[in-house]
């Protein structure tokens, strides 16, 4: 059995997930991947560190909650392995999600829409998450961050201040731009 942890754990569940949604739902279930599990989808997080996949949509029905349980508890899982939680996040439903650029995922599924947001969508969802997070945000969020400013070649904050594409950090998120200039290269 696959690790939660490693993509192919979260493929194997959710494919599994797609099998049992066949004939009890009419319209393909909205996943909109957000955090971690898209994080391991860029490769990002090789190693990967999370147990759950984020999705960014609104709360699932009750069907759907049961048999994302029951695929859970079939290959070891946490029983909220695949949640809405981030949806409930201040801003997040109505503000991000409008500002994120969502990609088709690479998998082929029958009864799952899934979409994962861009590299962009998901720096902006982890400067909101650095921001909110005030004075002590988590420190996965910090990590992911330059992370993914490292994959964009970013790699200070004077890249970041130059870069039109990053600008909002500074302008939207100040609590996250004062930890980026409190590190200043990374």
């Amino acid at each position: 059995m696959e690790k939660a942890s490693t993509l192919e754990g979260f493929e194997k569940a959710l494919f599994s997930l797609d099998s049992k949604l066949s004939g009890v739902i009419n319209t393909k279930l909205e996943i909109r991947a957000i955090g971690g599990f898209a994080m391991m989808y860029y490769g990002i997080r090789n190693k990967g560190y999370t147990i759950d996949i984020d999705s960014l949509t609104y709360k699932f029905d009750l069907i759907v909650s049961k048999l994302i349980e029951e695929v859970g508890e079939e290959l070891g899982l946490e029983d909220d392995w695949l949640n809405t939680d981030c949806a409930m996040l201040e801003g997040f439903m109505n503000e991000l999600a409008q500002e994120i650029t969502w990609r088709d995922s690479k998998y082929v599924f029958k009864n799952i829409d899934l979409k994962v947001p861009d590299i962009l969508g998901l720096i902006r969802s982890k400067a909101k998450a650095i921001h909110d997070g005030g004075l002590v945000p988590r420190s996965t969020d910090k990590k992911d961050l330059i992370d993914l400013l490292r994959n964009m070649e970013v790699n200070s904050i004077e890249e970041i201040n130059s870069n039109e594409e990053l600008k909002f950090i500074k302008s939207k998120y100040d609590r996250c731009y004062k930890y980026l200039c409190d590190i200043e290269c990374w």
